[in-house]
């Protein structure tokens, strides 16, 4: 088995660049916020982002292109993210140079490097795992296509070539079928996203339909949770009621995003539903304990 280490870019040092950048900016913005569920939200925001980061800052420290006698193998994580590209399956190659240009449909990625999956021009749909766009090889196979850049590539081209791998153009494929619904992974977390909304949103009226809401309700928080605003039941319930359109608006926004993504690529269409999910989550783990505090 040969071993290639990918070429050295800007990806590390940018990503690095980006927590520190968010985290200050949060930390400023927290001080203008002094609202509890805007501070939750942006604390989730800002953790959720920097180990979005950190991981693909250790996936380039540990990428490596290897070649044996099944295939071509994209190790990273140490071996714990490992795919395998039969030579069987890779029906022709392309080179490409300069700036990536295309749409990112998941993952973190810029014109000079680019992890995930994204729809590249010229190539379509790829699976990217690209250091530097210095030059770039895309293997391409009948489902997706492979994006990498080996810092000795010369020497991987003619390993590739070898195996009777011949330079190719490729073309953007559609994905006609595009009901998510059909899928399990699309299907359940839209479900449970619409009940946690239905609940959120009937349960604090139902409670005040019932006289079971006390006269005075806290209505705003402070970063302590603290109130610093209070209500009447009814206008507790009908902020409650706000917050659960807030969400139906965003689950919304997510299923048309993951639309229109399943146009390119079903599986990076997935992860809109999931955002939506964890919004829904946050809100009613606060509306919960709201109620238990003070019912």
């Amino acid at each position: 088995m040969e071993s290639y280490k990918p070429r050295r870019g800007i990806a590390i040092y940018e990503l690095m660049f980006f927590i520190l950048v968010v985290d200050i900016a949060i930390y400023f913005g927290v001080k203008l916020f002094n609202t509890y569920t805007e501070i939750s939200l942006i604390k989730i925001f800002a953790v959720a982002f920097s180990i979005y980061c950190l991981f693909y800052i250790l996936q380039t420290l540990s990428l490596r292109y290897k070649m044996n006698e099944d295939g071509i193998e994209i190790n990273a994580l140490w071996g714990i993210k490992k795919i395998l590209i039969s030579y069987e399956k890779i029906d022709g190659y392309n080179i490409q140079t300069g700036p990536i240009e295309g749409m990112n449909l998941s993952g973190v990625g810029r014109t000079r490097y680019n992890y995930g999956r994204s729809v590249v021009d010229n190539v379509g749909t790829s699976h990217m795992f690209v250091t530097s766009s210095k030059k770039v090889l895309y293997l391409h196979t009948e489902e997706i296509s492979y994006g990498i850049s080996p810092d000795n590539i010369e020497a991987f081209l003619q390993k590739v070539k070898e195996k009777g791998i011949e330079e190719k153009n490729f073309e953007i494929k559609l994905n006609r079928n595009r009901d998510l619904f059909k899928e399990k992974s699309f299907f359940i977390p839209f479900i449970l996203v619409a009940l946690i909304i239905v609940y959120m949103t009937l349960n604090p009226f139902v409670l005040y339909l019932m006289d079971k809401l006390p006269d005075n309700m806290p209505l705003y928080f402070d970063a302590t949770f603290r109130p610093v605003v209070q209500g009447t039941g009814k206008q507790f319930a009908f902020r409650q009621m706000t917050y659960g359109a807030l969400n139906m608006i965003i689950l919304f926004c997510m299923h048309y995003a993951a639309y229109f993504c399943a146009k390119y690529d079903k599986r990076s269409a997935y992860k809109y539903i999931y955002v939506a999910l964890l919004i829904s989550v946050v809100f009613l783990i606060i509306q919960i304990r709201i109620l238990h505090l003070y019912l």
